[in-house]
């Protein structure tokens, strides 16, 4: 069983060899510190039996400025089957990612290859700012309501050019939550970005593949929700804003797939050697037993990390995926 069975396989509720593992060695000036003092990421991800890999797409904001919120109803990214989408390359110089094309081309016959889109919150932040279309949410609703229905139905046809290249997954990355409490209040939430969002997973179910959620912070308001709409996993749960891991895997567990649990801050930063492996085992004992668990990391693993600290990080995480078959 190779990574790409494997994480289906966890994805389908069916039985596999072990935990899948995944870990999102993007960050480029992490992955060069790596590469001097352990090896290249390659080596890192085959030694460690890494399960996935991610291609990006870049943000559907490329005119180099902020718009103000009232353009919006005139705004188009771009055709979004238009290869650009899915062959970028003029990354930020800190981010070490590639895109769809290349993350199919090089992982794609042994690993899992999730395309990462930017979903109906976040996609929107990076066109008009974050508090612009926070505020908007409130003193526009209307217009914002606007967009979203074109902006899902973008994204949907932008899901169609992932799936053509031959990826297995989709996230929708749309950070919803804060410590302690969602950005805006489930009502506007369920009014305003749950049926886009709902949208586009159909979509993407339609067309074959699995759609994974991020969000960070505190969701736990809307987690029926989230099961409603479809979502089949769930990254990262952060326990930092709130999440609590026991809580999510006995009310959903069995509901949506868990992939994440290990805090690149308050996990992997701020613990090392025995504690960091107590940790980790925690969350194992947690999350794995009776499946529906992929064990990643919860963010970019930040260039302030020692690599020698994943590497027993994950030495450990090994051990413990055989020991937990999902």
């Amino acid at each position: 069983m190779n990574g790409k069975d494997r994480v289906l396989a966890t994805l389908s509720r069916r039985t596999t060899d072990r935990t899948p593992i995944d870990c999102w060695l993007y960050q480029k000036q992490f992955v060069e510190k790596l590469e001097a003092e352990y090896g290249t990421r390659e080596a890192f991800l085959d030694e460690f039996g890494i399960d996935i890999f991610v291609g990006f797409v870049p943000w559907p904001n490329q005119t180099g400025s902020l718009l103000d919120v009232s353009e919006l109803p005139d705004f188009y990214p771009g055709d979004p089957r238009d290869p650009k989408w899915i062959t970028h390359t003029q990354w930020d110089e800190d981010f070490a990612g590639v895109n769809v094309v290349e993350a199919v081309k090089q992982h794609g016959s042994r690993r899992a290859v999730i395309a990462h889109l930017w979903g109906i919150v976040e996609g929107t932040s990076r066109i008009v700012g974050i508090e612009n279309c926070w505020l908007s949410l409130g003193k526009r609703p209307e217009l914002m309501a606007g967009w979203f229905d074109r902006y899902a139905d973008w994204l949907c046809e932008l899901v169609d050019s992932c799936v053509d290249a031959g990826v297995d997954l989709i996230t929708l990355s749309d950070d919803w939550g804060s410590n302690q409490n969602m950005l805006f209040s489930p009502r506007m939430w369920r009014r305003l970005i749950k049926p886009y969002a709902a949208r586009v997973v159909e979509h993407a179910h339609q067309r074959g593949v699995f759609v994974n959620l991020h969000s960070d912070g505190y969701i736990m308001d809307v987690m029926d929700d989230i099961v409603e709409i479809g979502y089949d996993s769930l990254h990262p749960v952060q326990e930092s804003a709130g999440m609590d891991p026991a809580t999510v895997k006995r009310d959903f567990g069995d509901k949506i797939v868990i992939y994440g649990s290990l805090d690149v801050i308050d996990g992997l930063l701020a613990y090392e050697g025995d504690v960091l492996e107590e940790y980790i085992t925690q969350r194992f004992e947690i999350y794995a037993p009776g499946g529906g668990f992929i064990f990643n990391s919860g963010h970019f693993v930040q260039p302030d990390i020692p690599p020698q600290r994943l590497v027993q990080a994950y030495s450990v995480v090994n051990t413990l995926a055989l020991r937990y078959g999902a």
